[in-house]
């Protein structure tokens, strides 16, 4: 049903607004990990040149302060004006450390974002965002991790 309703509201943001040409820019977040109740702070880049489409590549860096953390891959693309309100999706594949945070089923996992927010003329956002991170079912268990967080960023040009 998650699943339903994410792309219900993506497939209705594209049709609603079109993809940004973005900037590339550096994104910090600091928030909770649901269900744990450990802090996370996270940093993302996303890179200037889209690499299909609107899909920018995007590397992702978060840690815990229970000692977990995740590093990876994937693309963002960015609907709604150059500037004020606009919702990113982010898709990432990444190693992730356990600590003592939730066992996720292995190394190998998945991480989806969306991000609300709003963007100034000068190119400076923030905002809120939520993400979830799990082995899609490659791994046993498979109980999956959400984030929320607030986050700012700025332009890197």
């Amino acid at each position: 049903m998650r699943k339903l309703i994410s792309l219900v509201l993506v497939t209705v943001m594209a049709a609603a607004s079109p993809a940004m040409a973005d900037q590339p820019r550096v994104i910090a977040g600091i928030g909770t990990q649901m269900g744990v109740g450990s802090a996370e702070a996270s940093l993302r880049y996303i890179a200037p040149e889209p690499m299909f489409w609107r899909l920018h590549p995007a590397f992702g860096v978060s840690v815990a302060g229970n000692g977990s953390g995740w590093a990876g891959f994937g693309s963002a693309v960015t609907f709604g004006q150059d500037d004020g309100l606009f919702l990113r999706v982010t898709g990432m594949v990444g190693a992730y450390r356990r600590g003592s945070g939730r066992d996720l089923g292995g190394a190998l996992q998945f991480r989806s974002a969306l991000d609300i927010g709003y963007r100034w003329e000068n190119g400076i956002e923030a905002g809120v965002g939520a993400d979830h991170r799990s082995n899609a079912g490659l791994k046993t268990p498979n109980p999956g991790l959400n984030s929320i967080y607030l986050f700012a960023a700025m332009p890197l040009n």
